[in-house]
């Protein structure tokens, strides 16, 4: 009997103690960075505020658009500084959704892929990853002239925006659909996406690992 009650007494202490420590938490509110109009991403807990410097936040697109078309996409943010219970974001990472890439592929199409690491107008850094699928099988020249006809613009690119713009121009589409006619009119196209956008280094040199300092 004593056991069972000794064992009641262990189990109480230890919700009380966990109830504790979320009594003590911070939430802070977090929010997408100023060029993409400082929209909510909701709140995280912190039981300190400077080990939350980093923090990656998930959302998709459609989190932030409202638009039922955005859902493929999956958004990174890093929590970059924070005032009171307000935490300010830095954009990291573009993600179109693996599912939705394979449910593109058949046999009787080509997929044709291009990766590029550009240097903006402010210093920072990304990498880009293209995803192309072609409605039949593309010779190896074609896929190859698809390649260098997107690695040329985004060049042309990287030489004109700077990471704000050049964000705002990826989830709005623009840069796609800058890129889908130059392709088209080397090769016919069933589908051409960004299928992913790393930050490799922010504007100014700063590391996209954040960290306090």
């Amino acid at each position: 009997m004593s056991q069972r009650r000794s064992s009641g007494r262990r189990r109480r202490k230890s919700a009380d103690s966990g109830a504790e420590k979320w009594k003590n938490k911070i939430w802070l509110n977090v929010k997408t960075p100023d060029y993409i109009d400082e929209k909510s991403l909701g709140e995280t807990p912190t039981s300190n505020t400077d080990t939350a410097i980093g923090r990656t936040i998930k959302t998709t697109l459609m989190d932030l658009t409202g638009s039922f078309k955005d859902l493929n996409y999956q958004l990174t943010f890093k929590i970059s500084e924070i005032n009171g219970t307000q935490a300010k974001t830095e954009f990291y990472e573009h993600e179109l959704s693996r599912d939705f890439r394979r449910s593109q592929i058949r046999n009787h199409r080509s997929q044709i892929e291009g990766i590029f690491n550009l240097k903006l107008t402010d210093g920072a850094k990304i990498r880009v990853k293209m995803f192309v699928v072609t409605p039949m099988r593309a010779h190896s020249s074609v896929k190859k002239a698809i390649r260098e006809t997107m690695e040329k613009r985004l060049l042309e690119l990287a030489t004109e925006l700077s990471f704000p713009a050049f964000v705002n121009k990826l989830i709005s589409y623009e840069l796609r659909d800058e890129l889908i006619p130059l392709v088209e009119a080397i090769y016919p196209i069933k589908l051409l996406e960004v299928s992913k956008v790393k930050v490799l280094r922010y504007p100014g040199g700063v590391s996209p690992h954040l960290s306090a300092a």
